[in-house]
């Protein structure tokens, strides 16, 4: 964007300004999101005040480094930088500042797509997520100044990167990069990009404190293989860059297993359900292992059900019993006799204790008895005695 006179830096000023209020009024920047990756990690970030400056394209670093403002909080620094605008333009006449140092040379991109960074993300929106690791290209000799930990971009043509710095335990956006999809911009890209680890996200979790609206917006498998197409694009244009899907891979196949799994038990349930269909039988769910059962749907359960029905019910009469009415009773009747089956054994259990207790009792009445005759002898032999003298 050219900045050839005062009325150009006041319509740059003024558009800032109109997308800082826009911020501040909106309560959809107090969105905290959380983004499933397709190698089996998690980012969470919101969009705090102190990254806005960065994402509008200003230069802050280099604002602050002039001294010509006091606050140092980056977003309080943004919005006295702005309210002294005026000074800004005569530091600039007087070359103690240069607009090419306060602002990005994308800046005229980074105002039309700030609304997006902070409101809009979404699975299919998102074309990649590259984890940064600066160790990667440093290795080679390829360092790069770019202090993000991971890169999100989206699915637009202007091609924007957000860059995400730790804050804490977790993100927050902190640039806004511009890749224009030319042949010279791609080369920059291919420089961030080589030798690092680029994935898609899975799907995207939004949650507003302030309305307490929650959105989950899934990515569903019809998308991931157009994008795991373009992760194929990048890295075969690309030296280095290498794809990571595992964690999603792993899960689809897990989900596979149990599709084949849940097909061949309804091969088999299908089997047998055509033999009793010609042999004219009642096809019994309870004799199926319970392993089968659980991977039938309901739909299936209701058709075998109904033929069964149908099996019993031959004259089509609305008087005759069907099977799943003498199932039913079966199943209450069984449930009768599981009652009177508890009740017999605790009659089994009192009759028990009560036996326990008339041993004891008999015990104790031998006991007695031997303690009578003991005292009848002390007697007899007194009596005795008594005679003889």
């Amino acid at each position: 964007m050219s900045i050839d006179t005062k009325a150009d830096f006041d319509n740059l000023i003024d558009r800032i300004q109109d997308l800082v209020k826009k911020y501040e009024n909106n309560v959809l920047h107090c969105n905290q999101y959380q983004i499933y990756l397709a190698n089996g990690e998690r980012i969470s970030f919101e969009v705090s005040p102190w990254s806005i400056a960065h994402l509008l394209g200003i230069r802050l670093d280099y604002i602050k480094s002039t001294n010509l403002f006091k606050n140092t909080d980056a977003y309080l620094l943004l919005k006295e930088f702005l309210e002294n605008s005026y000074s800004v333009y005569r530091y600039v006449q007087e070359g103690r500042l240069s607009y090419s140092s306060l602002f990005s040379n994308f800046i005229e991109q980074k105002l039309t797509t700030f609304e997006k960074v902070i409101y809009y993300f979404d699975p299919n929106d998102i074309e990649f997520i590259c984890k940064y690791d600066k160790g990667r290209t440093y290795q080679l000799g390829l360092e790069k100044n770019y202090f993000c930990d991971y890169f999100i971009a989206k699915t637009d043509p202007e091609g924007n990167l957000y860059g995400l710095i730790r804050n804490g335990t977790s993100y927050m956006p902190m640039t806004n990069l511009y890749f224009p999809k030319d042949d010279k911009q791609f080369t920059n890209l291919k420089g961030l990009l080589m030798n690092q680890l680029i994935t898609y996200a899975n799907n995207v979790v939004i949650n507003n404190l302030v309305t307490e609206h929650k959105s989950n917006r899934f990515l569903h498998i019809s998308l991931k293989l157009r994008k795991l197409d373009t992760l194929k694009r990048y890295a075969s244009s690309m030296k280095g860059l290498t794809i990571d899907t595992a964690y999603d891979l792993q899960f689809i196949l897990k989900g596979l297993a149990m599709k084949d799994s849940k097909i061949n038990a309804y091969k088999m349930v299908c089997q047998q359900f055509m033999k009793k269909i010609k042999d004219h039988e009642i096809f019994s769910l309870e004799q199926l292992e319970e392993p089968t059962k659980e991977q039938l749907d309901s739909e299936i359960v209701l058709m075998l059900e109904t033929y069964n029905d149908e099996i019993c019910n031959v004259d089509n009469s609305k008087a005759q019993k069907t099977y799943s009415n003498l199932l039913g009773q079966y199943k209450n009747l069984e449930e009768q006799v599981f009652t009177l089956q508890q009740q017999l054994d605790r009659t089994k259990q009192e009759a028990n204790s009560y036996y326990e207790q008339l041993q004891v009792l008999e015990q104790e009445n031998v006991s007695y008895q031997e303690f009578q005759e003991e005292i009848l002898s002390v007697v007899e032999r007194k009596r005795v005695k008594q005679e003889k003298s």
